[in-house]
């Protein structure tokens, strides 16, 4: 059967338990997506939350790091600073790797060591001072807490990225598929029905008919 609205659709109870199946299909589709955009939201939030701490927390270590590289430079001098940065070997190996968090791929930066803290830096006794320590230490620190804050703003635009893709499913069932699935399933119910009716009628004018003859 053709209609306008609902296209060629076989009014038949095979039909119905077919299109009641698919409802309970898409319904459930529906309710996993939509718990899935409710994880993804309540992980986006706290990931904004971590952000905001590692933001503070490495405004206050390159603001140690800053005040102590100035002190050091009142001690050995800032020509000997410029002269001990220019020469200063690399003591931070960051590795990139990707982790899956909620089924979302993103980069994690793994920072390690290539000289201990506490071991002789890379400048020697005669030239050091606590300050510069100091200084070399925090700067170290600030390194790590900002590859954090990437990798977590990198899965922030990703955890976008996929509840706005998530909760496009979750509306197209809502508000397309499933009332045209359910609309389709009053359209054969009620047909089945007027065919019913229709049958019945058939019957009883064919039952009157033959007692009529009878008579």
């Amino acid at each position: 059967m053709a209609t306008p609205e609902f296209g060629t659709i076989s009014a038949t109870r095979m039909e119905l338990l077919n299109t009641r199946s698919r409802i309970k299909l898409a319904q459930k589709g529906h309710d996993l997506l939509k718990e899935k955009m409710d994880a993804l939201v309540i992980e986006l939030y706290a990931i904004k939350d971590e952000v905001r701490e590692a933001r503070k927390q490495v405004e206050e270590e390159l603001r140690i790091a800053y005040q102590s590289l100035a002190k050091a430079e009142m001690i050995v001098g800032p020509d000997k600073i410029r002269d001990l940065a220019q020469y200063a070997p690399a003591v931070l190996e960051i590795t990139p790797e990707t982790v899956s968090i909620m089924g979302v791929r993103s980069p994690r930066f793994i920072v390690n060591e290539i000289q201990k803290e506490g071991e002789d830096v890379f400048y020697g006794l005669t030239s050091s001072s606590a300050q510069l320590d100091r200084s070399i230490v925090y700067f170290r620190k600030s390194l790590k807490t900002l590859m954090v804050i990437a990798e977590k703003m990198t899965l922030l635009e990703k955890l976008a990225v996929e509840i706005n893709k998530t909760k496009r499913r979750v509306n197209a069932l809502n508000y397309i598929l499933i009332p045209k699935l359910l609309a389709t399933a009053k359209f054969i119910a009620s047909t089945l029905e007027e065919q019913e009716r229709e049958t019945f009628s058939r019957l009883k004018r064919v039952k009157a008919i033959l007692e009529a003859k009878k008579q």
